[in-house]
Formats: C-alpha cells, structure tokens, sequence
C-alpha cells in the first residue's frame, strides 16, 4: 500500500511516539510511507529525518498563535502518490489551507483521522468540515466522546502502540552515562523542571529513609531557567539535571540505568488522556510509578499508580527496595499494545475502506 501521513515525526511529543512505531511498522511490512511533517521551532528533533519525510507546513504548539498564523506548502501532499491520507492531531494544524487541498486529496485517497484531541470541544465548526472516510480512537472512552461529533459508523478503535520490549544491561549502562553503580536512581525526562518541584519536597523526605539519586533530563534549558535550576539543586542534594534531547537509543539507556521511571503529569479534568511516556518506556523493564490522573486511566497494574505525595514515598520506597510490577500485567500490556499488531489492524482498516 502507498501510506502519506500527516504528523508529528522525529520529536519528543505524543504524537510523534504514536506515529513512529506504526510508520515504521508498515515500512517493515513492505509499504511505502510518506510522512508530511511540521517544521519545528519549539522542539529539538530525536533523530536525524529519514529520506521519506517531507516538512512541509507549521503546526499551532505555542498558545501565542492562532491557525490563521499557519502556513502549509500543497505541493508535496498533492504530487506524492498514495491511496491512503492519515492525519494525525489535526488541532494543531494549518486548517484554512488543509481544507483547500482536501478535496483533491479525497480524488486519489482514502482518508483517515487519528484522535489526540482531549475532548470533541476542541473541534471548531472549520476542524468538523473534513469528510473523513474513517476516524481512529485509542479506546472506547474517546469513541463514546467522538461519536457526538463525526458519524458513529465511521469511528473505530485502534489502542496506542507500546514500544517493544528491549532490556538491558544495567552496569553497562550505568558505565556509558557515568553513574554510580552503587546508587539508586529516580528517573524522569522530557517536561520542565519547574512541574517537578512539588514531588522534590516528597523525595526530600524518602531521601532521609533511602539513599537516591533523582535524575532529572530536559531537551533544553531556557536562559533564565538555569538561576532557578542552581537554587533548587542546591537545596535538594539528591537532585541532578541533565540537559540532552533524548533519541530513542538514549532514552533506553538512561531508562536500563535506573531503579524507576517517575511521571508526574497534571491533567484537565474534562480531557481524555493517554500516556505516551508509558507507552514509550514500559518496555525497558524500568519500573514506572505515575500519579494516579487522567494520564493514567487507561493503565492498570503493569505500574505503580500514586495518589498524592505521601502515597508517592510510600511506593518509591517499595521500587527501591526491589519490588516489581506484575509480570503477567506487563506481559498482557505489552502484547496487548504491540506496535506491530496496531499497524497491522490500521492496514486491516485500509482494506475494508477499499
């Protein structure tokens, strides 16, 4: 099959781990992919782009812009030859300039819609416009909100890839990124420092109990961020940061290197939620404790859910001490979520469509 999908592609974003794995996937399996990206301004890339990917268009990140500040070049998603048209997050994009070309993209393709949006009120009258031949949901609560808004009939549910599983050695990757072999260590990745604060009061408290290190790496670090980043580690001694964009490989190594993978992630009430980051990093064997949110409903035993603070000193301590998650949990999540199944069953759909 000839794939063109719109996304995300080679950042550190939820739709970017949710598109990769699938592209990827369907490139093993001997199709062809075409992948229209954004040029990206606030966002380090992960990787080097591939010869199949095209940045074409700017994307809404920055609350500052509005979609009529976006632009989009038609040339390539009207030249590239392809049966089958995926958007991914079509909030964030150029929308006037997409509906201009829609039609003629219709003409020689299927087209497919993938969920991100938390709720169907992030949807304007202009986002409603597109006659999609099928939309993607990862599990029944974004059907039920969706199927308000587009044809129930054509709304189907494809769960979230999980990235496959790929352990490793703990002392060798202790070795590469120079960390004690005898330390234990909280990891975290991705987010500002400044949503970290509230757990470091909890951590200063375990840290009277258990030794650690809390390990802390941002894609960058704004100028006026490093005052604030030196006054925070010098009243929390446990606390180290490390400034990198992550590539997968990377991410993998600090994940085998660590005694647990912390996420701490506030959520809006109204908004359905998937963790990526859970996605992305179960497969490490990493153990992952994750507030108990909106990030986490759709999570069950393959981690450890925290309910406040307290709750979180209590179940590091247990991480610390060895404890695992359940195994048959993992094991079921993992199959359950395996991108090359959730590839597999989007081709499945491109055939029924035709």
């Amino acid at each position: 099959m000839k794939i063109a999908m719109m996304s995300a592609w080679n950042v550190a974003c939820g739709v970017s781990t949710h598109a990769e794995p699938i592209g990827r996937e369907w490139i093993k399996a001997g199709h062809e992919l075409k992948v229209f990206a954004p040029q990206e301004e606030d966002k380090l890339p992960t990787a080097r782009d591939e010869s199949f990917v095209s940045r074409c268009y700017s994307i809404r990140r920055s609350p500052k812009l509005t979609v009529k500040d976006l632009w989009l070049d038609p040339k390539p998603f009207l030249e590239f030859d392809y049966d089958f048209f995926v958007v991914q997050n079509l909030e964030l994009f150029p929308i006037y300039e997409l509906i201009k070309i829609f039609p003629q993209i219709k003409k020689k393709a299927k087209t497919i819609l993938v969920i991100h949006e938390g709720n169907k009120s992030c949807f304007s009258e202009q986002h409603l416009a597109f006659d999609w031949d099928a939309i993607i949901c990862f599990d029944e609560r974004y059907r039920k909100e969706f199927s308000q808004v587009f044809p129930s009939q054509r709304v189907h549910v494809i769960p979230y890839p999980a990235h496959p599983i790929m352990p490793g050695d703990k002392v060798k990757a202790r070795d590469e990124l120079k960390i004690s072999q005898d330390q234990k260590v909280i990891f975290s990745y991705g987010i500002s420092f400044q949503n970290r604060l509230p757990v470091l009061t909890a951590l200063q408290e375990l840290s009277k109990e258990i030794p650690f290190k809390y390990l802390a790496v941002i894609h960058e670090v704004p100028p006026e961020g490093l005052q604030a980043i030196s006054e925070v580690k010098s009243r929390y001694s446990f606390f180290e940061v490390r400034e990198e964009a992550l590539t997968l490989e990377k991410l993998y190594t600090y994940l085998h290197a660590s005694d647990v993978h912390l996420l701490w992630k506030f959520s809006e009430a109204p908004n359905l939620l998937v963790s990526s980051s859970a996605y992305l990093t179960l497969g490490s064997g990493c153990p992952i404790a994750i507030n108990d949110s909106g990030y986490a409903r759709d999570l069950g035993e393959e981690v450890f859910k925290f309910k406040d603070l307290d709750d979180l000193q209590k179940i590091l301590a247990r991480i610390l001490d060895g404890e695992k998650p359940c195994p048959k949990a993992v094991e079921d999540f993992m199959s359950r979520n395996e991108a090359s199944k959730i590839a597999s069953s989007f081709i499945e759909l491109f055939s029924s469509l035709g």
